[in-house]
């Protein structure tokens, strides 16, 4: 199963709602987690621009596709293979009144599938976000317009020569016969980022084990929260009206009345057409409260 930690109330809106919620990921908790996780194919497209100019104008067009697609709306719900886990309570829970409900990762994946939405694990290894962004480069790469001329022709140019070829060349890709292949290679590249970008977390959080569904550019209703500060858009993804089995266990965290608080939600499940959850409460003595 995977594991969303939320309040009470929250586990109420969840069951009478027959949805959880997926949040803006620029007004996530960590609102840098997008932004940052495009650090790494900024800086490989840098490194072409500045240092390769008989690509530069491959590198050029790159950086400008992705500071464009730094608008892009992705919205993602959280979910941990952790069930009860102390961290989770501190970080998502209010004291004394969290809970932890276990989904089943095989509806999890069926609904998703039958929405266009993505479930995948998050990547905290720096190493591995590197790989995966700069593998997406070099597709891209494949998949641009080819240079008129070989790189080895390139180099026994003069400087007016290569200047000329950057020129030629960037005015092929942009407004020439080669725009159509550029533009699509990479819309190809920024399609792929924005799927890859938002399971990019620091390496802080590895103890999480998240896991993310995430939508890009929904086409749903956009609602409102307020936060702390300011307000949070949000969309519903109707997971239990997709399948009522999709709930498989609901873990009561540290609590002063652990006793009425399982029963209570065995209720609430009850009355709402939820059979054969298993409601437990945690094993970790904690006192929040």
């Amino acid at each position: 199963m995977l594991y969303h930690y939320t309040s009470l109330d929250g586990l109420i809106g969840i069951i009478n709602g027959n949805s959880v919620w997926a949040s803006h990921c620029k007004y996530l908790n960590d609102s840098t987690e997008y932004i940052h996780a495009l650090n790494a194919p900024i800086s490989l497209s840098n490194n072409i621009y500045m240092d390769d100019d008989y690509l530069s104008p491959f590198g050029f067009s790159i950086r400008k596709a992705l500071d464009d697609m730094k608008h892009n709306d992705v919205y993602v719900s959280s979910f941990s293979e952790k069930p009860d886990l102390l961290s989770q309570w501190r970080g998502y829970c209010p004291p004394g009144r969290g809970v932890c409900i276990g989904f089943k990762r095989e509806i999890l994946e069926a609904f998703c599938k039958d929405n266009g939405l993505n479930l995948n694990k998050c990547i905290y290894n720096e190493s591995e976000q590197f790989q995966k962004m700069s593998a997406l480069i070099q597709q891209c790469q494949a998949e641009f317009p080819k240079p008129a001329v070989s790189r080895e022709d390139y180099d026994a140019f003069d400087s007016k020569g290569r200047v000329d070829h950057e020129l030629n060349y960037q005015q092929y890709v942009t407004k020439g016969d080669g725009k159509n292949q550029a533009d699509a290679a990479l819309n190809n590249l920024c399609n792929s980022i924005t799927k890859l970008a938002p399971l990019f977390k620091d390496v802080g959080f590895h103890e999480e084990s998240e896991w993310r569904i995430t939508a890009e550019n929904p086409t749903c209703s956009i609602n409102f929260r307020a936060g702390i500060s300011h307000l949070i858009p949000y969309i519903t993804l109707p997971i239990l009206s997709f399948s009522k089995e999709a709930i498989g266990e609901v873990i009561i965290g540290p609590n002063a009345s652990s006793h009425n608080c399982s029963n209570s939600v065995s209720m609430l499940l009850k009355s709402a057409g939820f059979s054969d959850v298993n409601v437990r409460t945690s094993k970790i003595p904690f006192k929040s409260w």
